[in-house]
């Protein structure tokens, strides 16, 4: 049964956190349209609101790209490569995932704890603190990380069994 929920949750965890978010933030926005146009009123923490949720789904979406293998990889240029290139390109591109996470998380640790310190409030709201957006760069790439080893290990395997290497996302892969 645990596993069943860990298969589901590997499967599912980037959209059961971004698609909520998403909603919510156009729900807030088309609230807010209404609410300026037909009331002459507005919430005023409603955009730094909607700003905080975007950056949140976009660098969860960071993860789902490379889960879906949809970043940037000029695969065109890459399928023309040996084997071997193609492989160590992508060793190189998880590499490079892996150190951007790292410094990336490192730099907005250092914000979050500067924001707790303060006790520094998002704008317009009483109670969100603003370290709760920043703490959307960590999370996220610790879910990034096990995206990348999962791809990594993938394929290695798949190198190994000389089977082709996935250079394409995965929504096109026949």
């Amino acid at each position: 049964m645990l596993k069943k929920i860990l298969h589901w949750l590997d499967e599912q965890i980037e959209n059961i956190l971004i698609f909520p978010m998403y909603f919510i933030m156009m729900a807030i926005m088309a609230i807010g349209v209404v609410q300026r146009f037909v009331f002459k009123t507005a919430w005023h923490w409603a955009v730094y609101v909607c700003i905080g949720l975007f950056v949140w789904f976009s660098w969860l979406g960071c993860s789902w790209n490379v889960k879906e293998r949809a970043h940037l990889r000029l695969a065109a240029f890459r399928n023309k490569m040996p084997r071997g290139v193609q492989l160590g390109l992508l060793m190189l591109d998880y590499t490079l995932w892996i150190a951007f996470g790292i410094i990336a998380s490192y730099y907005s640790v250092i914000q979050i704890l500067r924001l707790q310190e303060v006790g520094a409030l998002l704008y317009g709201t009483e109670t969100i603190p603003q370290w709760v957006v920043p703490a959307c760069i960590p999370v996220s790439f610790t879910v990034l990380f096990f995206r990348v080893i999962q791809c990594a290990v993938q394929d290695i395997k798949d190198y190994v069994r000389n089977e082709p290497l996935k250079l394409q996302p995965a929504a096109t892969i026949d």
